[in-house]
């Protein structure tokens, strides 16, 4: 026999789980958006600081999203051994949040391979990035071994170290 206030948390668990949803929705929107702002670019190119806002906003949704889960947990305690014992009893309750779970793992699986580009593309970036670092550091010992040869060690010492006179 159904058990009223097992029916009320049951439905608490599919409102927290609808709730998740739109917000893992929103997640992978805002995961999206952060592809835009980098993929295809260098790092003067991409949009740092949308990026960076985007991880914000994303940081939020996270928290409000772990909030869920704890409720959903601590609700789900309270009710399960209720509801295995009487399973037939709540089907269409078991129904609605096996549907929401599995809709909840698709989004997750479309977040962690949004996130996997994402993670590629700042990978990119950062490696160009150091590359063209390495490049400049070559390039002024390059400079500093010229000017040392035409001019003596003084005047490579001063270029070094940012005043560009001979000594």
């Amino acid at each position: 026999m159904r058990n009223e206030e097992t029916v009320k948390y049951l439905n608490i668990m599919i409102e927290s789980l609808e709730k998740k949803t739109s917000l893992l929705e929103q997640l992978h929107k805002k995961t999206l958006l952060q592809s835009e702002c980098i993929a295809g670019k260098d790092s003067d190119d991409a949009n740092w600081e949308q990026f960076d806002v985007l991880i914000v906003e994303k940081d939020s949704l996270i928290e409000r999203i772990d909030e869920l889960d704890t409720g959903f947990d601590n609700v789900f305690n309270r009710i399960k051994f209720e509801v295995e014992a009487n399973k037939e009893d709540y089907k269409d309750e078991i129904h609605k949040l096996q549907a929401l779970i599995g809709t909840l793992t698709d989004t997750g699986v479309k977040i962690g391979a949004a996130e996997e580009r994402n993670r590629k593309d700042v990978d990119r970036i950062m490696t160009a990035v150091k590359a063209g670092i390495g490049k400049a550091r070559k390039n002024m010992k390059a400079s500093s071994g010229y000017i040392a040869s035409m001019y003596g060690n003084q005047a490579a010492y001063c270029v070094v170290g940012g005043v560009h006179k001979a000594g």
